[in-house]
């Protein structure tokens, strides 16, 4: 099972993008006008629009959109004067930003790999890394956060949109208790084979020690966090946190 699963996934995106994912849908172009013209908000959690301040001065800068294909979030960046790269598994997602940056006119470099490897990248190539929730697809995300370290800048800002874990408790329906946590398919046979069936792909929760425990184990330092909710659903409904983003810095 441990050799495969990120490929699964990589498969389970590309369906969902190919269904309509909401996550999969491309800006427009009145988007990445506006965009242009300085209105602009993007997301690493599914409803709080990222603080501007969070990020360093974008013209020039050096991005990499980390398991953030979709053309939701690299365009925008682009229309800012950022020189972006996006790594992404799914090559449906790798399509929709290719789509964009050829209807807009901007240059991207789009890197289909692997997150639970190596980034091939070299040190310090990176200025921000944009990370929107994704590594609920893997593992093991300390190493993760070892190679956004490596691959960042002195000084440059990884900013991470993350899963809380209370998602995967429940039925569909919010409202049962349903699963033990940790969840992780990859250790208990009848989840694996019941996610593959449903197609909702290889997802595990995390904890906050692996999050952000693991950021500041990498030699990253943590300035700032917000919750978020689902944005739909029981849980939203009551206003209950399920996930949350952070900005950390690589010190200089």
């Amino acid at each position: 099972m441990n050799e495969t699963y990120t490929e699964i996934n990589a498969q389970t995106f590309d369906q969902w993008v190919e269904e309509g994912w909401e996550w999969g849908q491309p800006i427009s172009h009145e988007t990445y006008q506006k965009a242009l013209g300085g209105n602009w908000s993007v997301l690493l959690t599914p409803t709080k629009p990222v603080p501007k301040d969070w990020f360093c001065p974008m013209k020039g800068a050096r991005v990499l959109g980390l398991a953030s294909g979709g053309g939701q979030q690299m365009p925008v960046f682009a229309a800012l004067g950022a020189q972006c790269t996006v790594l992404d598994y799914s090559q449906a997602q790798l399509d929709s930003d290719r789509m964009v940056s050829q209807r807009e006119g901007y240059p991207i470099r789009l890197v289909r790999a692997d997150m639970t490897r190596p980034l091939p990248f070299e040190n310090e190539q990176f200025d921000l890394i944009f990370h929107p929730v994704s590594n609920c697809y893997i593992e093991n995300v300390n190493e993760v956060w070892r190679e956004c370290f490596r691959v960042l800048r002195p000084g440059g800002i990884l900013l991470a949109g993350l899963d809380m874990g209370i998602n995967f408790v429940f039925d569909e329906d919010e409202t049962t208790f349903r699963y033990k946590l940790p969840y992780n398919p990859l250790k208990d046979k009848a989840l694996y084979e019941e996610s593959v069936k449903n197609g909702w792909g290889i997802q595990f929760s995390h904890t906050v020690e692996e999050q952000i425990g693991g950021q500041l184990r990498a030699g990253f330092q943590l300035r700032d966090i917000y919750q978020d909710t689902n944005g739909s659903g029981t849980l939203h409904d009551y206003n209950i946190p399920s996930f949350y983003a952070t900005k950390a810095v690589k010190p200089e």
